[in-house]
């Protein structure tokens, strides 16, 4: 089961065609437009959640959240720690905590996506750093990091990758959202994280599935290289 905000909608097409090629996972999509788990002042996520959880009794969940929770966003003075409170680390990892109570209740392990690099250095990592050290005292979930997958080798943020000598888009033009490329590189890294604990490998092929062509990608569309011929 996926859960999480805009971003994740972007990467779960990606990650559900990997997992769902080795035919022994079934994966079922339930993120949405402007989630954080700070949003809970108007969005009760702790209530949504449950009759999605009943439905579909998973055995893992992903969840990746951000954006709504420690960058400067529309409507954001309703948001429940703001970024800028003194003790936000402290209020953050108590709704990390409600999160995993509701998430893992029936045994389901949680693994936790890390933000995606921003290129305004700083809300990414602080949040990232909260869910590494949560998740140090924490058996119920894992965090996979995408960092990796969206920096360069001095560990700058990138927005293109070079693929077989083509340059591609990986984040949309707002430097934010990603594009297909970046979600075959986010499905990667956290397929093969899942799979492994479950001691299996990706299977190759999913990445040439029909879910590249999902017209979330022409939202902000990106200038992926025309292909050749």
């Amino acid at each position: 089961m996926v859960i999480g905000d805009s971003v994740t909608y972007e990467i779960q097409p990606g990650l559900t065609a990997a997992l769902q090629h080795t035919g022994l996972v079934v994966s079922a999509n339930r993120t949405q437009m402007g989630f954080g788990l700070s949003q809970w002042p108007v969005f009760h996520w702790w209530e949504v959640w449950k009759p999605f959880l009943e439905e579909v009794r998973p055995e893992v969940v992903v969840i990746q959240t951000g954006i709504w929770d420690v960058q400067a966003v529309y409507g954001g003075e309703r948001r429940r720690p703001r970024p800028d409170d003194p003790d936000w680390e402290a209020q953050y990892a108590f709704l990390v905590d409600v999160a995993l109570n509701v998430l893992a209740a029936d045994g389901a392990h949680v693994y936790w996506l890390t933000m995606l690099p921003s290129p305004e250095v700083g809300q990414p990592e602080r949040l990232n750093r909260l869910l590494v050290d949560l998740a140090g005292d924490d058996d119920r979930m894992s965090v996979v990091d995408l960092t990796p997958g969206f920096t360069n080798p001095e560990g700058h943020y990138v927005q293109q990758v070079d693929r077989h000598g083509a340059v591609w888009p990986i984040r949309k033009v707002d430097g934010i959202h990603i594009c297909r490329e970046g979600a075959e590189v986010a499905a990667t890294i956290t397929a093969a994280a899942i799979l492994a604990d479950a001691g299996l490998d990706l299977v190759a092929g999913w990445e040439k599935d029909p879910w590249r062509s999902d017209p979330l990608y022409e939202v902000d569309p990106c200038e992926d290289p025309v292909p050749v011929g």
